[in-house]
């Protein structure tokens, strides 16, 4: 009997003793950025995109594309847009927002927009490149349905606090940070792993 207690009060010790790591538990990064934005493109392009892999492991990712933008009804039920790099910014916001909707998985997500920053009216080939079906995507751009995709991610965009100043805008685990926010941009994946879960494998090699 005594023996058996001893056991089972060395097995509790074994479990409850050190912090084990969760397998289920993933830090979330939400990336605000715009289609044409310089500052956007070097982070999808040299940080986001190349180190997704290891990221990808431990990190549920969202991208928002709207930015410094601004929307107004419109006379169609839709909505119509100004940006800060032009018109053919707001049109690639939602080329992008539609691109993401049709994705099966973030890292298509992920691969479609960021083919987009280095070629950004080359919808088809991205899609392509991506192992998207461009058709859904292609209509919900030529529709209000892109608009109204858009329209959201610019209400929450711009009910962001603290409010976004600069483009891309990257929050960790739903909380602003500044030196998160500015390291990210030449060490993504060091701020990622400060911010991950604790016993994060991705992490400790």
């Amino acid at each position: 009997m005594f023996s058996t207690l001893a056991i089972g009060f060395v097995l509790i010790c074994a479990i409850h003793g050190a912090p084990q790591p969760k397998v289920d538990e993933r830090m979330t990064l939400d990336v605000y950025y715009e289609s044409l934005c310089p500052d956007s493109r070097n982070f999808l392009v040299t940080q986001l995109n190349p180190n997704w892999p290891t990221l990808s492991t431990f990190t549920d990712l969202r991208l928002v594309p709207f930015g410094k933008a601004t929307f107004v009804s419109n006379a169609e039920g839709g909505w119509n847009f100004e940006c800060q790099h032009g018109p053919a910014e707001c049109t690639g916001n939602i080329l992008h927002a539609c691109g993401i909707k049709y994705s099966p998985s973030v890292t298509q997500a992920l691969n479609f927009t960021t083919c987009l920053m280095d070629a950004p009216t080359a919808g088809p080939s991205c899609a392509e490149s991506a192992g998207l079906d461009y058709t859904p995507i292609d209509a919900c751009q030529n529709s209000v349905e892109g608009q109204n995709l858009v329209h959201d991610y610019g209400v929450e965009t711009l009910n962001l606090d603290p409010t976004l100043s600069f483009v891309p805008w990257l929050i960790y685990n739903k909380v602003w940070n500044e030196s998160n926010q500015w390291e990210s941009l030449t060490n993504l994946t060091g701020v990622a792993c400060n911010n991950a879960p604790a016993n994060t494998l991705a992490c400790l090699v």
